[in-house]
């Protein structure tokens, strides 16, 4: 995203002297994968309480029917494809911001969420990448944010986190590198008042 696209994204959060520095999108392909992963094992948990239900025949039920494999199926095959629409409107929300102020996440379903962090509070950055990152999507990762408020205690406790982003030590690099400007331009001004 680009200069104006960029704010625009942004617009209904910004404050007035705030702008978008840079955005970032998640890897399409490990956002999908983590997400439909966990949902598909729901759906196949789901299927599989279905044909145990349908294990107990009722009359004029015969054992071979096809009703023992067709509910469970079309459960599985309804839930997964409600799953993909849910991620793929999800992805296509989400974009992750650094403002001249905070981080911002923008993310949702069916409208738009926004979290954000003022970079005066973040105290830690963590740089996560997992197998599937190196199995599937060379050179992702994902970065957590924590704060007095928010603490990174744990393997999900922070909020705050870019999920499955491209050249994740870069990017970590240079939003660190933001933070630490603007810290010290807000000890500049708080020396000179």
């Amino acid at each position: 995203y680009k200069g104006k696209i960029m704010n625009d994204l942004f617009l209904p959060i910004l404050d007035d002297n705030e702008v978008v520095e840079k955005t970032y999108k998640p890897s399409k392909l490990k956002f999908y994968f983590a997400s439909t992963f966990s949902l598909i094992c729901f759906a196949l948990f789901v299927a599989g309480v279905i044909a145990l239900a349908l294990f107990a025949p009722e009359e004029g039920v015969e054992p071979h029917d096809p009703i023992y494999w067709l509910v469970p199926a079309g459960a599985f095959v309804f839930i997964t494809f409600v799953s993909i629409l849910f991620i793929s409107l999800c992805y296509k929300k989400t974009v992750y911001a650094v403002t001249n102020k905070r981080l911002v996440i923008r993310t949702g379903v069916i409208g738009v969420d926004y979290k954000s962090l003022d970079m005066a509070m973040i105290g830690a950055i963590d740089v996560s990448v997992n197998m599937i990152d190196k199995i599937l999507c060379k050179n992702t990762g994902s970065i957590r944010f924590g704060s007095n408020s928010s603490p990174m205690n744990g393997q999900n406790a922070s909020t705050y986190i870019f999920k499955h982003v491209f050249e994740q030590y870069k990017t970590c690099k240079e939003i660190k590198a933001r933070i630490d400007e603007y810290k010290k331009e807000q000890r500049e001004i708080a020396l000179q008042k």
